[in-house]
């Protein structure tokens, strides 16, 4: 993997999700905490491939959604994966 981004769409406007707060962790480490731009995105976590490992990618879209004066039963989306390794 060379690059890991993430995207983020407001389902329900079928917009990007502009200001979601997005953290990388590694096995409990978190590595980098980013916000989404006005497309929704975040282009890049790091200049440098993930070393091998399993990692958590975690949008907090309960305070997104709070901040937009909104209620949701989604309090944060988190997404595992492995890089380098069998799953």
């Amino acid at each position: 993997m060379s690059t890991l981004s993430t995207h983020i769409l407001d389902i329900s406007t079928g917009k990007p999700a502009e200001g979601v707060a997005v953290s990388l962790s590694r096995e409990g480490e978190t590595l980098a905490n980013l916000v989404t731009n006005a497309q929704g995105r975040i282009a890049t976590f790091s200049a440098a491939p993930l070393p091998a490992g399993r990692y958590c990618l975690t949008a907090e879209t309960g305070a997104w959604f709070a901040r937009a004066g909104r209620e949701s039963v989604f309090t944060r989306a988190q997404i595992d994966f492995v890089v380098g390794e069998a799953a």
